[in-house]
């Protein structure tokens, strides 16, 4: 059972278009963000991607940032228009045994998700990432949101 779910929305991109590059200063932050959450011992047992070139590359930036090897999963269902309990079913699916799993995604999915699991819409400004904790009576709460203007 997924323990902490945590929700990023992909660095700063050149565009919105399934095809849209990841910014030189997109990655620069995610690098930064995963340098801090590595210094921590933060080490997600999954990471699951959209399939947009610019949640893959945000993804593979924090697998590198994090000093993981591991490869990203893309799911299909973590594109912007899906439903929320879709992508939620496919998460479970591609990750049922992890407890602690990453979904690099998009807006509006990850804050109908947040919102969906914890009753609230956390800003999801690009890079910013939130954990989401499952307790074991499948309740949900918000533990911590970290966002570019965090990491100073």
């Amino acid at each position: 059972m997924i323990r902490v779910l945590a929700l990023l929305r992909h660095g700063l991109a050149a565009g919105q278009s399934p095809n849209s590059e990841l910014l030189p200063e997109g990655a620069a932050y995610l690098r930064r963000l995963g340098a801090m959450l590595r210094a921590e011992g933060w080490a997600p047992a999954a990471v699951l991607t959209s399939p947009y070139l610019r949640a893959k590359a945000s993804a593979q930036v924090m697998i590198e940032g994090l000093g993981l090897m591991i490869t990203p999963t893309v799911i299909d269902e973590l594109v912007p228009e899906s439903e929320p309990a879709d992508a939620l079913a496919a998460i479970l699916t591609a990750a049922s045994q992890p407890t602690l799993v990453l979904v690099v995604a998009h807006l509006p999915l990850l804050g109908r998700l947040a919102h969906e699991l914890v009753g609230e819409d956390p800003t999801f400004s690009p890079g910013t990432l939130v954990e989401i904790g499952r307790e074991a009576d499948g309740q949900s709460r918000l533990l911590r949101g970290i966002g570019p203007r965090d990491l100073v």
